[in-house]
């Protein structure tokens, strides 16, 4: 374990990347507890369960707000039709596993980010998510869906001070790829 904090202290020794790293470790600790908040107020409310209450209504309002006529302009392959026909075959075919999925995500996005585990993967799941919640009718996701794209770009150094971090060191590859 030693030699993995002095892994990282040779990597912080240049300023720049150091201010980076403490910067972005210290707002990937908050934007995750942001999503265990989110994914815990879920689940403790009555969205934790497998009745459905929440998603047919939400998914119902996703389609109309992805199909015309409120959805207008050209969609060249259909992404809007395919996602909607999803939503209404699948997904509402199922809003009690949806219910139950949407917070256990959304906490695992928040656990994922505060201990910096596999963070393009865990940034992806957050982004889909926050696609599905501004389609729902959400208007607040759009913070998110920056973050979770700069995340993804600059997983490494979101990464350096986390368990993917540690990982990368155990195998022998460079801390900062």
């Amino acid at each position: 374990m030693n030699s993995y904090f002095d892994a990282v202290k040779s990597e912080l020794k240049d300023w720049k990347k150091a201010l980076v790293v403490i910067i972005f470790t210290v707002a990937r600790i908050i934007y995750g507890y942001a999503w265990v908040e989110a994914g815990w107020e879920k689940a403790t409310s009555g969205w934790l369960n497998l009745a459905g209450g929440h998603a047919k209504g939400l998914i119902a309002g996703m389609v109309a707000n992805m199909l015309p006529p409120k959805a207008h302009g050209f969609d060249p392959l259909y992404i809007n039709k395919l996602w909607a026909w999803i939503a209404v075959h699948i997904f509402n075919g199922m809003p009690g596993i949806t219910d139950f999925l949407v917070p256990i995500c959304e906490i695992a996005v928040g656990i994922g980010m505060i201990i910096g585990f596999r963070l393009l993967w865990v940034a992806l799941l957050g982004l889909f998510l926050n696609v599905q919640f501004i389609t729902a009718g959400s208007g607040n996701n759009f913070g998110y869906i920056w973050t979770n794209i700069i995340v993804m770009n600059f997983a490494k150094y979101f990464e350096l001070i986390g368990v993917s971090g540690y990982l990368r060191f155990k195998k022998g590859q460079k801390v900062l790829n």
